[in-house]
Formats: C-alpha cells, sequence, structure tokens
C-alpha cells in the first residue's frame, strides 16, 4: 500500500491510514478526515456561475469519490436551511435512501431514478452551504482520527448503516411537510458520514446513538401532530 513506512531494518510497517480492517470493503471506505475540506470546494465550484444545480450533477460530481462524500453533502443540505425549502427535504431524503440502497449493495456507482435525476437545487443556496461548512470541515480534519475501523470500515457496520439510511430517507418522505424533521434526521446522517469518510470509528458510534435518539424525537413529533 501507499504511504507505508520503512524501518532502517528494512521492514515496512502499515500507517494506521493504510490499514482496512477485515470484512471491509475498500470501496466503501473512506479515504481519510484530509479529504474533508476539499468537498467543500468541489460543492462551490460546482455551483459557481449557475442559477440551479440538478441532482444529477451532484452525484456525478461528488458521488465519484464515493458514498461517503455524496451522503455528507445531503446531510450538510438537510441540516442547513436548503432541506427545509419545500419539496427539498424529500428530494434529500431520497437521495439518501438511494445511497443506503447502494451501500447494502456493494455498489461503488449510484444509479439515481430517473425521477430524481432532473430535480434542481439552487446554486446560490448551495453555494453559501458550502461557505458556511468551510471552517467545520477543517476543524473536523484536525480534530477525527483513524480509529475503530471495525465500525467505520466493516460489512456488518455497513450494512447496517445502509439500513439505517433506507429507513431514514423513507421517513424524509413521511415527515417531510415537518421543518424540523430535515435537520433532525440530517444530524445523525452528517455523523455516519464524517465517520465513514474519517474513518473514525468513535464518530460512527456516535451516529448509531443519535439516530435512536432523532427516530424517537421524529415518532413522538408525529403523535404530537395527530
Amino acid at each position: 500500500m501507499t504511504d507505508s513506512v520503512t524501518h532502517s531494518s528494512g521492514k515496512r510497517r502499515m500507517r494506521p491510514t493504510d490499514y482496512i480492517p477485515a470484512g471491509a470493503d475498500p470501496s466503501m471506505s473512506g479515504p481519510g478526515p484530509q479529504a474533508m475540506p476539499e468537498l467543500a470546494e468541489r460543492l462551490e465550484r460546482l455551483a459557481q456561475d449557475k442559477e440551479c444545480v440538478t441532482v444529477d450533477q451532484l452525484v456525478r460530481t461528488i458521488g465519484a469519490q464515493g458514498h461517503a462524500p455524496l451522503l455528507m453533502i445531503a446531510a450538510i443540505f438537510l441540516i442547513l436551511p436548503v432541506g427545509m425549502i419545500p419539496g427539498v427535504g424529500g428530494v434529500l431524503g431520497t437521495l439518501v435512501a438511494v445511497i443506503g440502497f447502494h451501500m447494502l449493495l456493494g455498489n461503488r456507482k449510484i444509479a439515481l431514478p430517473r425521477f430524481m435525476r432532473d430535480r434542481e437545487l439552487p446554486a446560490d443556496r448551495i453555494c453559501h452551504a458550502a461557505q458556511r461548512v468551510r471552517p467545520a470541515l477543517h476543524w473536523l480534519r484536525r480534530h477525527l482520527h483513524v480509529r475503530m475501523e471495525y465500525l467505520s470500515g466493516s460489512r456488518v457496520s455497513l450494512t447496517i448503516i445502509a439500513l439505517l439510511l433506507m429507513a431514514s430517507g423513507a421517513s424524509m418522505l413521511v415527515l417531510g411537510a415537518l421543518p424540523i424533521a430535515a435537520p433532525i434526521m440530517g444530524l445523525p446522517i452528517a455523523v455516519f458520514a464524517f465517520g465513514i469518510l474519517a474513518r473514525d470509528g468513535a464518530v460512527v458510534l456516535a451516529g448509531y446513538l443519535m439516530v435512536i435518539a432523532a427516530f424517537a424525537a421524529l415518532i413522538y413529533l408525529r403523535t404530537l401532530i395527530g
């Protein structure tokens, strides 16, 4: 593997970022924390000089790097005001469910349903979102670490996450009319994406706890509304 360390004895020692745990799917594991700030730059370049960005353009530009980067962007949109635009929450929820479906199958390439490809997102909101999250992504790059990869990269953990993503995305179709539903579901999805992308199992563990809390909160809100 690349970036290995060679000792004076001639033996090669693998760095933590070289390690892929048993049962991991290399096509689904993240490249490490250093990749996170670059996503904001790619997103801003995608939206520059445009009025709208289609979901297909977003998937082809960000999704080409894997599931976790696209999942992270979709989750950030859900948390920020982009996800509260009428109709956008349902589109992003469907995208999250599609990502989960392809993770479950082990497909690296994401194939969008035809009805989603031409759905548009406002480019100015995307640029604003990229600018807002850039400082946070730089902070995360410095503070996330490659650890507990049996949670961030093993096939078993990724399968469970994929099923949770499909359930979370489907819930957005049902609860998308509630403006607060988007950030409530977007936060644990973002945490999952950060953990997978940075290969930080401690963050993935936090995502498991948060998604349980998010589902409980949404069920409670649903009962209040009737």
